[in-house]
């Protein structure tokens, strides 16, 4: 009985369990599509880590923008480790060279630099310049010139005062100098290249991956033999142009020699040389770092260094180098010093583009780079770097990939988000922590793809829904009105209903006359590009089209979707439907079509509005005295010269964003109560003070045409008629009230109301 109850159960369990894997089975053939492009796309993205094609180029490049984002967002917070060795900078910059001379100075002028560093208590002088050229010797020139006469001889026996290479010769000799040097890819050689002080067997050079030199410009040999040490100058940037990493060493013929930084360490740390530690595949020879004393310099294969800019230009200080020659700069500033003697000067060039900034002096990047080799705290890329990105890539992706179609969007977008948030939050604490820059663009890039194409086909049968309505509803609304409808449904309602919204009639003057001299053809061309800007300026403004009805155009504001700027979106459009005919009319004339004028009239009330018709045939629309009182205000623009026409009721809601002139106090035919009624000219911040000046010489003179002052109010309106063209109409109108009213007997009531007997 017990087995066969436990046999039953089974039974029983099996027929609940076998919908739930239908239905898994379902789902799995509905995401395996998915799943098996994410994965694909997810060893797309691995493979790139190896690859030297134009992804790869383009991920490398991201990686750039990336490590500028990190570096400079993390500036503020990154705490540097200083250097026992303080670093100043002797800055040949604009005053020095305005006080003391353009560049290059005489050497007699370097030397007092030297000398007067020396006695400052300066530790070691680095030069962020080349000396390849002898500076001519003024008693030997002259000699030359003059050598059949007997002073020749005596200027020979002076040539040694003037010779002031040798004069900075034996001042460099006094204290450690470095001097810098180019080494360059072109063939030409200047000078004799300097002992190499990088011990590396020549075999295992000759195939390095270190970058290789085939020329040089070099210092004059008696400033060569003098110095310290010597180190190259110059370096490439990255392929943006960005300078981010610094070679601290490069190769001609088959040794390796230092750069200016590193050999300004080694003189600094009395070292003789230095060993770096390679890595030999066989094949080919890449450097891993620099043992410099008692700290090891991490480098990239081609024994390059990330520059870890201590802050924005000024981070050490500048001394100008005039100070020192003129005994100015500070003792204390300069004693036990590291003084490196460069130039920012625009004229001469030094400066570099770098993720701080650009405009920034040379000189400092190498004082940057010192300062980080003495204290040893320098970021590097791990030679792991390319594998680990790759494993990051695969587990990520493949795991994404599996588990994002089983989610809805919302899950789905968070986890996409908090996968973003790892892979940045882990680059950073990697950059932050453990000082290595670890490329971060792979594995964001995979999250992103992956999230993506899920998202997509999680969306496309909702687009295509979305499609279809606003087929069906474009010609009703907007498109984004179309998208509020979409995002809330429940505002939707095309149910008959009474509520406060705003109309605007719009007609084109003359369109009988304009439609007879015209062809079908051309009037039709006409209308379609007449037609069209307008509605789009209509849609921008959040109008919903009513209709079209010859040259007439309908609009309103306030349905479907409640509106609660309708009044100023409305009176905003017309505005805006007036600036683009003015641009339709300069185009219709180099076309051979006719300019277009129209007049608008909006108002304001209470309107029925919905989906009204027959069964044939139906539209959304809006009905009721406020719509026909729109219409009104349209038609008789023309009387009165105005290109817009609003009523009270629309005014009183938006006054304040315009400039008005109150056009009149009058009632329209079929309507019982007078209106006011108003023009906008502009909005209230783009109004000139002439526009405001004519405004207010409106509106004073008809205060005094209601008050019945007859005579200034004519004065006041024929001013303004000769001086504003835009108000003569409106003027001659009232001029003509004027000479009208001056012959009548008012009633004690009279309020300046005008009856229109036409519509």
């Amino acid at each position: 009985m017990r087995e066969a109850s436990f046999y039953t159960g089974c039974l029983e369990c099996e027929e609940a369990l076998l919908p739930m894997r239908l239905f898994s089975q379902k789902k799995m053939r509905e995401v395996r599509p998915i799943i098996m492009l994410g994965v694909f796309l997810t060893l797309l993205v691995a493979g790139t880590q190896f690859s030297s094609g134009y992804a790869r180029q383009l991920l490398d490049r991201l990686d750039l923008l990336i490590y500028d984002l990190r570096f400079n967002l993390l500036l503020p917070y990154s705490h540097k480790t200083a250097a026992a060795q303080r670093i100043v900078i002797i800055d040949i910059d604009e005053r020095s060279l305005k006080e003391v001379g353009h560049w290059p100075w005489s050497r007699k002028t370097v030397a007092e630099l030297v000398d007067k560093l020396a006695a400052a208590g300066v530790v070691s002088i680095t030069f962020d310049v080349v000396f390849s050229e002898p500076e001519p010797n003024m008693a030997t020139e002259i000699a030359a010139v003059h050598a059949a006469t007997p002073i020749a001889a005596d200027l020979r026996q002076l040539a040694p005062q003037f010779d002031y290479d040798r004069r900075m010769a034996e001042s460099i000799s006094k204290i450690d100098v470095t001097l810098g040097y180019i080494l360059h890819g072109e063939g030409f050689r200047t000078g004799e290249m300097p002992a190499s002080h990088v011990d590396l067997a020549p075999e295992l050079v000759q195939r390095s991956s270190v970058e290789h030199m085939v020329g040089h410009t070099t210092n004059i040999p008696v400033l060569q033999q003098t110095a310290r040490g010597q180190g190259f100058i110059n370096g490439p940037p990255d392929s943006d142009g960005i300078v981010r990493r610094a070679p601290l060493m490069l190769r001609y013929g088959d040794q390796l020699f230092p750069s200016l930084a590193l050999q300004t360490a080694m003189t600094y740390l009395l070292l003789d040389s230095v060993t770096p530690t390679v890595i030999n595949d066989g094949s080919a020879v890449y450097v891993q770092s620099i043992e410099l004393g008692d700290k090891l310099i991490h480098t990239d294969g081609k024994g390059q260094m990330l520059v870890p800019y201590r802050g924005h230009r000024g981070s050490f200080p500048y001394i100008p180098a005039v100070d020192v020659l003129q005994g100015k700069a500070d003792p204390a500033q300069l004693s036990g010093s590291i003084a490196m003697v460069g130039t920012s000067a625009i004229g001469l060039v030094d400066l570099r583009t770098t993720p701080v900034g650009a405009m920034f002096p040379g000189i400092e990047t190498q004082a940057t780079i010192v300062d980080a080799l003495l204290s040893g705290d320098v970021p590097y890329k791990p030679d792991t770097a390319l594998g680990i990105n790759m494993v990051s890539i695969l587990l990520l992706g493949g795991l994404l990939a599996v588990i994002m179609p089983f989610l809805g969007p919302t899950v789905m977008s968070l986890l996409g988000l908090g996968s973003l948030i790892i892979v940045a939050a882990g680059n950073v604490w990697l950059w932050q922590v453990k000082g290595l820059d670890m490329p971060v663009s792979g594995p964001l890039l995979t999250v992103m793809i992956t999230y993506v194409i899920n998202i997509s086909f999680g969306f496309f049968a909702a687009a295509q829904q979305k499609d279809q309505i606003k087929g069906m509803f474009g010609q009703y609304v907007a498109p984004a009105h179309i998208d509020r409808l979409l995002d809330d449904p429940a505002a939707l309602s095309f149910e008959g209903e009474s509520k406060k919204m705003t109309v605007l009639f719009s007609d084109i003057r003359s369109f009988t006359n304009m439609s007879e001299t015209l062809s079908a053809g051309d009037l039709k061309s006409l209308l379609n590009r007449y037609f069209t800007p307008m509605t789009e300026v209509i849609f921008e403004q959040q109008g919903t089209i009513d209709k079209y009805v010859g040259d007439m155009i309908m609009a309103f504001w306030g349905a479907p979707l409640d509106d609660p700027q309708h009044e100023k979106h409305a009176v905003m459009a017309a505005l805006l439907m007036q600036k683009k005919q003015a641009e339709l009319r300069e185009a219709f004339r180099e076309i051979g079509l006719p300019p277009i004028y129209t007049g608008i009239g909006v108002n304001t009330g209470q309107m029925n509005v919905g989906d009204m018709g027959s069964t044939y045939r139906r539209a959304y629309t809006v009905l009721g005295d406020a719509v026909n009182l729109g219409s009104r205000l349209e038609s008789i623009t023309k009387f009165y010269g105005a290109e817009i026409l609003v009523s009270e009721s629309t005014y009183a809601a938006v006054q304040e964003d315009f400039i008005w002139r109150e056009v009149d106090y009058m009632q329209v035919k079929g309507k019982k109560e007078p209106i006011h009624v108003y023009e906008p000219l502009v909005l209230s911040d783009e109004a000139d003070e002439m526009l405001i000046r004519h405004v207010q010489q409106y509106h004073l003179a008809r205060q005094a045409y209601l008050a019945r002052h007859w005579e200034e109010a004519h004065s006041l309106f024929s001013g303004l008629a000769v001086e504003a063209e835009d108000f003569r109409k409106l003027c001659e109108i009232y001029k003509e009230r004027i000479k009208h009213y001056r012959t009548e007997q008012l009633p004690d009531d009279w309020c300046g109301v005008w009856q229109h007997t036409e519509k």
